[in-house]
């Protein structure tokens, strides 16, 4: 039988209304630990990220470098998130650190059991593996993934909801997951069936994983004295970025894009209970963590452009003059499962193309709309017939179709559809992974450098302060400098003369525009007293 059969849309509100005295599953876009991991590992190759760290930092620091978190610098709901996140982490994809606390026996004990002891109980893992931690993080409880969607029609809106659902089903997971009261679910107050949209989360400065509070961890990472401090403040910011990164993946999901939460509740088989989202599970199923769909194998030999696709992060998502969006992609190009058109009446005499026009209706409205470019020319086929496939003038597979009991024809998706979808918006994911992460690390400014000064060519649309460090061998940094730029304009800073063990760290924090706030650093001096 197949996994993926699509139950009618009467059935599927009956067996979500009839969960309400059963435990429901947790639903989730991509698989945290396989489809995720896998478009973070892919992203993260594709692009200059690595590069521009070693580069900035004279060979010192990259994507594999250790960074530890302070257990005791933690506010107590930051470090409860951490665990939590920690707990959930699966091993194998890199993202649970050593050490922690508790993690250290006695001194005594015997030598095997210190093998995951980090000093002072401290978290320790490299860069990439804090943000694989974010992914898992973001959805740590599950009950996050409520903002990870846009509202059907208006993808801009800051809330949505999603009508076809009770509300009261999705209080209950709300519940759930958070540990909320049963009253509360009964009476309404533990959640509304309206929330914040992912636009509206971009800005949220109540949440510890949301981009303000990464781009605040992100300038101390640069700018706090102590390099322990520096370090544990990059982490966290890299669990942030993760959990950017999760949002906006989860975008290119048609169901999160087209605000459809019902179709995390499908049936993915007969069984009763086995609800799900059921592109999901044929992704995780079918690629798994290392062969996602249009992901190449091996390491490439064609150097990283490093130019991001959009020039802000809300940009990626909706797109803007030079790139479509992720969320526009998924949610006007695909259908998901329960903003499918309605069921429908054909006359068999009609052309496959007017049967297809007929099935989709009108394409401007917010629930079942999709692109004419996809739409225009699309056809039933084989026409006439009971089943078979909606496809596009291109050929692919929109929807499959088959005849209900009332002789309608009654669009649905199936395991075509779902390969479909997959081999267009996991590639697509994937490139904004890459993009997202070489916008929010841009490349140092041309520089040029000599014994007494550097003198930094600016982009015209960045503003702001550029600060320079001496920072001791032992990693203390103290201000040295620093002075304000913008308009265009060249900005000069005469550098000191340095004792042995020192080096000179220059740091950019400013704005650009709309896009997110730049903190780079570069050195230029090493420890030795050599410059570059």
């Amino acid at each position: 039988m197949n996994r993926f059969n699509r139950p009618t849309r009467g059935l599927l509100v009956a067996i979500v209304i009839g969960g309400l005295t059963m435990a429901p599953t947790p639903a989730r876009a991509w698989d945290p630990s396989t489809t995720h991991q896998g478009m973070l590992d892919a992203g993260a190759t594709r692009s200059t990220l690595h590069l521009r760290w070693m580069d900035g930092s004279e060979l010192d620091f990259g994507l594999f470098s250790d960074l530890r978190i302070d257990p005791d610098r933690l506010a107590p709901t930051e470090r409860r998130m951490l665990e939590l996140a920690i707990h959930e982490a699966h091993a194998d994809v890199g993202a649970r650190p050593l050490g922690g606390p508790g993690s250290c026996p006695p001194a005594d004990s015997p030598p095997s059991t210190q093998l995951f002891c980090v000093d002072q109980d401290l978290w320790e893992q490299s860069a990439i593996g804090w943000l694989k931690l974010g992914i898992v993080a973001e959805v740590t409880p599950v009950a996050r993934t409520v903002h990870h969607f846009l509202a059907a029609g208006q993808p801009e809106s800051l809330v949505w909801s999603d009508p076809e659902l009770p509300a009261a089903t999705l209080r209950q997971r709300q519940a759930r997951a958070n540990g909320e009261p049963l009253a509360g679910v009964l009476t309404g107050t533990n959640f509304s069936g309206q929330a914040s949209s992912a636009i509206a989360w971009l800005d949220d400065a109540t949440d510890p994983l949301a981009p303000p509070a990464t781009f605040a961890h992100l300038r101390l990472a640069s700018t706090a004295t102590s390099e322990a401090e520096r370090n544990h403040e990059l982490a966290l910011a890299l669990i942030g970025v993760g959990a950017l990164l999760h949002v906006v993946q989860d975008l290119g999901v048609p169901a999160h894009a087209r605000g459809d939460a019902t179709a995390f509740f499908s049936p993915l088989s007969a069984a009763l209970g086995d609800r799900g989202l059921p592109l999901q599970e044929f992704v995780r199923f079918e690629y798994g963590r290392r062969d996602l769909p249009g992901i190449g194998k091996g390491i490439s030999t064609t150097p990283p452009t490093g130019v991001p696709l959009s020039s802000t992060v809300i940009g990626h998502v909706l797109g803007d003059a030079t790139f479509e969006g992720l969320a526009t992609l998924a949610g006007r190009r695909h259908f998901s499962e329960s903003s499918l058109p309605a069921p429908r009446y054909l006359e068999l005499d009609q052309s496959a193309e007017q049967a297809a026009a007929a099935l989709l209706g009108d394409v401007e409205d917010e629930q079942t709309g999709i692109e004419a470019v996809e739409t225009e020319g699309a056809k039933l086929s084989p026409w006439p017939a009971d089943r078979g496939y909606l496809l596009s003038s291109t050929g692919r597979a929109l929807a499959a179709f088959d005849t209900d009991l009332d002789g309608r024809i009654r669009p649905y998706l199936d395991e075509a559809v779902y390969r479909e979808q997959a081999t267009t918006l996991v590639p697509a994911t994937v490139d904004v992974t890459r993009s997202l992460l070489d916008l929010l690390w841009p490349a140092w400014p041309d520089m040029q450098l000599t014994t007494s000064r550097a003198t930094l060519a600016i982009p015209a649309t960045w503003t702001g302060q550029l600060i320079a460090y001496v920072e001791t061998e032992q990693g203390e940094r103290r201000e040295h400098a620093k002075l304000e730029f913008g308009a265009s304009k060249p900005v000069a800073v005469q550098l000191p003369d340095l004792e042995p063990g020192q080096r000179i760290v220059l740091v950019l924090i400013g704005t650009r525009g709309s896009g997110p706030p730049i903190v780079l650093e570069h050195v230029i001096g090493s420890r030795s007293g050599e410059r570059v």
